[in-house]
């Protein structure tokens, strides 16, 4: 599980990279792409998919990134988890 705080706004996605299934543990976020720390593949945090920097027959091999619903209550984040 990958949580990203961008500008106050919560976003949660599964911590695997879809790629090659490496651990996105370390990975940096920069203006809404979280970039992962093994071949630096980028998904938009917003929605999860991979960021149009991307060639299109490149962004057809990459699958998004699992989302989670995620509620901020009193300062704590609750996520559903299927």
């Amino acid at each position: 599980m990958l949580l990203a705080n961008y500008e106050g706004r919560i976003y949660a996605v599964s911590g695997i990279c879809p790629h090659q299934l490496n651990p996105l543990e370390g990975a940096v976020l920069g203006d809404l792409l979280i970039d992962g720390p093994w071949r630096h593949f980028q998904f938009d945090c917003r929605n999860h998919f991979p960021a149009s920097v991307y060639p299109k027959d490149l962004r057809k091999q990459l699958a998004p990134l699992k989302r989670y619903a995620v509620d901020v209550r009193d300062g704590d984040v609750w996520m559903k988890i299927e």
